[in-house]
């Protein structure tokens, strides 16, 4: 399966960054996915579990934020808050509390 770079960036700097197959990011008007070679795109994101496929699957917390898909086919994730987290369950417990800040 292709990849694309995809970065994840907090203001207190870059937390994440790596060559993935597949994401699903917790979107403003329901959870959506992104595929190597999509279309240039901007999207708000909201508090949820952003998932990674690299091609093992990576989990995170996130808070609110933005992930544009750039002309390369690179994508920046751009939280508030983000965390790893070790499954999605415990990517949800946590996502939970930054509902609430």
């Amino acid at each position: 399966m292709p990849k694309y770079k995809l970065s994840i960036l907090t203001p207190d700097g870059e937390i994440y960054e790596n060559e993935v197959e597949s994401l699903v990011a917790p979107g403003a008007n329901g959870s959506f996915g992104v595929l190597a070679n999509h279309a240039n795109m901007i999207a708000a994101t909201v508090p949820g579990v952003f998932k990674v496929n690299e091609p093992d699957t990576a989990y995170f917390a996130v808070g609110t934020g933005v992930l544009e898909v750039l002309d390369d086919g690179a994508v920046n994730f751009l939280a508030d808050r983000a965390e790893k987290a070790a499954d999605s369950e415990a990517a949800k417990e946590k996502a939970r509390t930054y509902a609430t800040y």
